[in-house]
């Protein structure tokens, strides 16, 4: 059934892809085309809950520990986005093909609510932070 689900899912996606490329042009009612293309790849996107982050029950009563793993972070910045009191990007010095590591900074592990910064953690594409419980050092993320 998932399997199913997959395939459904990235049909639609790759038809509204295309029929949204192919009515790219506004002209002679070929936005209409277009307006579908957009529909179909937004219905896989809304079924797959992206952007829906996990709650965990309790999170705010425990003490964490952040840590950030440099050799994942490729400086994508959606925990800055979601945390911007806790995360920070140098962008000066954004990571390149002779970087080792991107310049994420930990400026205040308590500068937001601990779901704000599981939230920010769960957003990471390459599941580059780390939340544990400080307490019996416990994994809460990834």
């Amino acid at each position: 059934m998932q399997l199913r689900n997959l395939i459904l899912d990235l049909s639609l996606f790759s038809i509204g892809l295309t029929l949204t490329i192919l009515g790219s042009s506004l002209y002679s009612g070929r936005w209409i085309i277009m307006l579908i293309g957009i529909i179909m790849v937004i219905i896989p996107i809304k079924r797959s809950n992206l952007g829906s982050f996990s709650k965990v029950q309790g999170i705010n009563e425990i003490d964490i520990k952040v840590e950030i793993d440099k050799d994942s972070c490729m400086g994508v910045g959606s925990c800055v986005s979601i945390a911007p009191q806790v995360f920070k990007i140098d962008e000066s010095s954004l990571k390149s093909s002779f970087m080792a590591y991107a310049p994420l900074k930990l400026l205040d592990e308590h500068g937001a609510s601990n779901q704000t910064i599981l939230e920010a953690a769960q957003s990471c594409p390459y599941k580059a932070i780390i939340v544990n419980n400080k307490d019996n050092d416990e994994k809460i993320f990834p």
